[in-house]
């Protein structure tokens, strides 16, 4: 039981962590959830034209990374409300989506082929480990590094910046550009486990990660046993249906349970005012 919720934890914490990041530099990243959908088709796509699932991998994080550091500057530019701006990509992610999968696929649903067909068990273990791998390296580089240290007082004194020749520009664009590489990367490591790209693989996680991001109050700490706790209501969602006392609630009720528990935590816990605008 502990390893499956350490299993079902790792894509969720990149994914938090990734959010974390841009909520440092004053710009929640609110096009996670359709980050990790985009990805993962991505992921599948270019793992068929390549025929290496680490090659797909690496160019669905470039391209999806890519696009967000593009449709940035061009909002930058003009000025735009940033805030409205990552909501909207949340909108061109899925249209972007399924335009190209019937383009391509000539089917907007469960895309499978023999070519990304994986081992279950191996797949879930290497890409855990990957997972966990790199929330340490993201850990590390904002504890201890000194862009780290500067991006997490990019959206709260970013004056300080400014007074030692820093950019806060670069920073958000910086965090934006952390938070769709791990987006797009938790995308792939579903469609790996499930060897297909099913539309809507993120299932809500990506919202769950803001709501992590929240009630953890911005701690990385706190943040870790938040994305714990939904990950625990996740297998239980999926490990309750077998239980006969359950057997007549429908599955569907029982697979909400952690998007309703984000919310109820969301309600109850006190969370901390006066964090960064958007900018």
């Amino acid at each position: 039981m502990i390893l499956s919720i350490l299993t079902i934890a790792a894509p969720l914490l990149l994914i938090t962590l990734g959010a974390l990041v841009s909520e440092y530099a004053g710009r929640l990243a609110m096009f996670m959830e359709h980050s990790i959908n985009a990805g993962a088709f991505c992921c599948f796509a270019f793992t068929l034209a390549t025929g290496n699932l680490v090659l797909g991998m690496a160019l669905s994080v470039l391209t999806c990374t890519l696009f967000v550091v593009a449709l940035e500057k061009t909002a930058a530019r003009f000025d735009a409300n940033m805030f409205l701006v990552s909501l909207a990509m949340n909108l061109l992610f899925a249209s972007l989506t399924t335009f190209f999968s019937v383009v391509i696929f000539k089917n907007r649903g469960v895309l499978t082929d023999e070519a990304f067909r994986f081992n279950a068990p191996v797949t879930r273990a290497v890409t855990t480990v990957l997972c966990y791998s790199l929330v340490g390296v993201l850990l590390f580089f904002i504890k201890k590094t000194m862009t780290g240290r500067a991006l997490r007082v990019t959206g709260s004194d970013s004056e300080v910046l400014r007074a030692y020749g820093k950019n806060p520009a670069w920073y958000r664009t910086l965090s934006w550009i952390v938070a769709a590489a791990s987006g797009a990367l938790a995308g792939c490591v579903f469609a790996a486990r499930l060897s297909a790209f099913v539309p809507g693989v993120s299932a809500g996680r990506g919202w769950t990660a803001l709501a992590a991001v929240f009630l953890g109050r911005k701690h990385p700490l706190l943040i870790v046993l938040s994305v714990l706790v939904f990950a625990v209501a996740e297998y239980a969602s999926t490990t309750i249906q077998n239980i006969p006392l359950f057997a007549r609630v429908p599955s569907s009720i029982l697979l909400a349970l952690p998007y309703l528990l984000a919310l109820l935590l969301l309600i109850i816990v006190p969370q901390k005012t006066g964090h960064a605008r958007t900018r």
